[in-house]
């Protein structure tokens, strides 16, 4: 298990150092709301004071991003690389509870947590989206952790423990929407079934539930989730018509990219009834499964749908498939670990495609990024300060820039404006797009007139 824990460490890592600052990480070297750097770490916590006040509740994920940009590229990508890893084995560690992880099993779990991510480089490579969405998961899953384990076993754990859980689940709850609110919700029914299942409600988990609870109103009751909604304006279709669009947005996104994992958990819980499991091995897994499902339909309260947010969604569906499989190689013990092989054997497939395709894009964007970059500061020191250049856009989801906003027509906007101040120059504005050869793609419809986005609308 440690050779495939230090691989995906060292793969991850190749993949964030060759992922450039992209889009809002430009913003975020600035100190909010200015168009000046930060240079301290003081500069941070005021710019997270009017972040928090005049933008959005999401101070961790954002403060860290700042963190990570004062600190420098190399100290994320390594963080970065080991927040992922460790996610994938929260993700193994909570399907299967007290039991320990079988190598076949834990290759499972990274397949489908690797291949059935629609926003794979967005949220696990990109700067500020691995610190939106990488980081606020894995907390949660960390937090979440020991309420799992303590159904195995009882942890008796001292009253020292309970402040600690308070602070993580302050934590695990000031995140980001969706995430921090399912962990919140799964946290309090974690604690019912303690009580069912154990008789008893340790005062750990009572604690841990008021900090993530904590957390959560101190990202959602944010002052500048307000002023945003004041900026939008009001929607003037009816509140019912609103409602049902974005139910039907995000039941739509269910199916584009949760199809094939519903049918699989579907395909294992109903050879897991079939052995007559007992309650706790048949509970779980749908435990997780709708878990999963109040992760998507939570963003029913968000006017948008960014695919970027599915990552919740997938984590608590791969942990209810890999909760089946665990129930079934327990309660057949004739089958043993074969389902869990021949899944794994096959998801190692789609990996090895997913790697070679992803590599590749990831390579060629890096390097024509590089190229760009190199371009524009040679004419910044030979004195010429307002610089035509032109567009990058990458081909596919495991890219960091996929879907991220590349510099526009318009020199004045925010991505061109904050990318110019970065590398001093006076303006930037893109005149044409380059590609780099892709054989099999040939959709060239992400322009410079039009900006990628994951919204359903």
């Amino acid at each position: 298990m440690g050779l495939i824990l230090a691989a995906v460490f060292l793969v991850m890592l190749v993949f964030n150092w060759l992922t450039p600052l992209i889009s809002d990480d430009y913003s975020y070297l600035l100190k909010f709301p200015t168009h000046e750097p930060v240079e301290t770490f003081w500069d941070i916590v005021v710019s997270q004071y009017y972040h928090y006040m005049q933008w959005g509740g999401r101070t961790i994920a954002i403060g860290l991003n700042q963190i990570f940009l004062w600190l420098g590229k190399w100290v994320f990508n390594l963080a970065n690389a080991a927040a992922f890893t460790f996610t994938v084995w929260l993700c193994a560690k909570l399907a299967a509870g007290q039991k320990s992880i079988h190598p076949a099993f834990l290759l499972v779990v990274l397949g489908l947590f690797f291949h059935f991510n629609p926003a794979f480089g967005a949220v696990n490579l990109w700067m500020c989206g691995s610190c939106v969405y990488l980081w606020p998961l894995m907390l949660g899953l960390v937090f979440l952790l020991p309420y799992r384990l303590q159904l195995d076993r009882d942890l008796s754990w001292s009253k020292g423990a309970a402040a600690g859980m308070f602070f993580a689940g302050i934590a695990a709850g000031w995140g980001n929407e969706n995430t921090s609110g399912a962990v919140l919700l799964a946290c309090l029914v974690l604690c019912v079934f303690s009580r069912l299942l154990l008789g008893r409600t340790p005062l750990w988990q009572l604690t841990g539930a008021a900090g993530c609870l904590a957390g959560f109103l101190l990202l959602m009751c944010a002052p500048g989730q307000w002023v945003r909604m004041d900026r939008a304006g009001e929607d003037s279709r009816g509140f019912l018509t609103v409602l049902l669009t974005r139910i039907m947005n995000a039941t739509h996104t269910l199916w584009l990219y949760g199809l094939v994992l519903a049918i699989l958990f579907a395909a294992v819980y109903f050879c897991l009834l079939l052995c007559r499991p007992s309650l706790r091995a048949a509970l779980f897994p749908a435990f997780w499964f709708v878990m999963g499902l109040a992760a998507n339909y939570a963003l029913i309260l968000s006017p948008v749908y960014y695919v970027r947010s599915f990552y919740a969604v997938l984590a608590f569906w791969v942990i209810a498939i890999g909760s089946a499989l665990t129930g079934l190689a327990q309660h057949q013990p004739a089958l043993g670990k074969l389902p869990q092989g021949l899944l794994a054997g096959g998801l190692c497939v789609l990996l090895c495609f997913d790697l070679v395709e992803g590599g590749y894009d990831i390579l060629n964007y890096s390097i024509m990024r590089q190229v760009r970059e190199d371009i524009i500061l040679t004419q910044v020191a030979e004195g010429e300060k307002d610089i035509e250049t032109y567009a990058i856009y990458p081909y596919t989801r495991f890219c960091g820039a996929y879907g991220q906003p590349d510099l526009r027509l318009d020199k004045d906007n925010w991505v061109n404006v904050n990318m110019a101040l970065h590398l001093g120059a006076d303006s930037l504005v893109v005149t044409e797009q380059h590609y780099y050869p892709f054989p099999g793609y040939d959709d060239f419809s992400n322009t410079v007139e039009t900006e990628l986005s994951y919204a359903l609308e």
